[in-house]
This record gives structure tokens, C-alpha cells and sequence, in this order.
């Protein structure tokens, strides 16, 4: 199991990564931060229509059924780092 409770079956996950261009990782590591279309298309200096056309690419090359499920690949693969919540105790 990993961090958010998902099991990776097979090798890594982060092999998947390697079928990706570095434009795709690119647009794949806006998602994981929360971006929406237009706002991926702004930080890349693409148009929204490329942004879908992108997203659409990493699905079917990570074999992922929906673009919530690239969000939590790309988190369980450490492809971006977010701060552990404080929790006072």
C-alpha cells in the first residue's frame, strides 16, 4: 500500500512516467497542483484546447480512467511534494 491507500501492482507506478513527454509531465505536475484547464494553459503558454488534447494523451498512455485519477498517480509517484498538514497534538 502506499501513501494514499492505493496498492501498486507490478513494478513502480513511476515507470509509467518514462512513455511521457516532458510536456506531458509538465501538464501532468499542473494537474497534481490543482490547475484547471485555462490555467494549465496560461503557465505553459499553450491554448486550453491543447491543455484537453494533453490531458486526453496522459490517460491513455498511464492507461487512467479520469483526470482525478492522473491527480492521485502523479501524487503517489512523488511527482510533486505538497506540506504534511500541521496536526497539533
Amino acid at each position: 500500500m502506499n501513501a494514499w491507500g492505493l496498492s501498486t501492482e507490478g513494478g513502480t507506478r513511476a515507470d509509467g512516467l518514462a512513455v511521457l513527454t516532458d510536456h506531458q509531465r509538465a501538464v501532468l505536475r499542473c494537474l497534481a497542483r490543482g490547475l484547471a484547464d485555462h490555467e494549465i494553459a496560461r503557465v505553459l503558454a499553450v491554448t486550453q484546447r491543447q491543455v484537453g488534447v494533453v490531458v486526453g494523451e496522459i490517460l491513455r498512455a498511464l492507461d487512467l480512467r479520469d483526470r482525478m485519477a492522473a491527480v492521485v498517480y502523479a501524487h503517489e509517484i512523488g511527482m510533486i511534494r505538497l506540506p504534511v498538514p500541521y496536526a497539533p497534538v
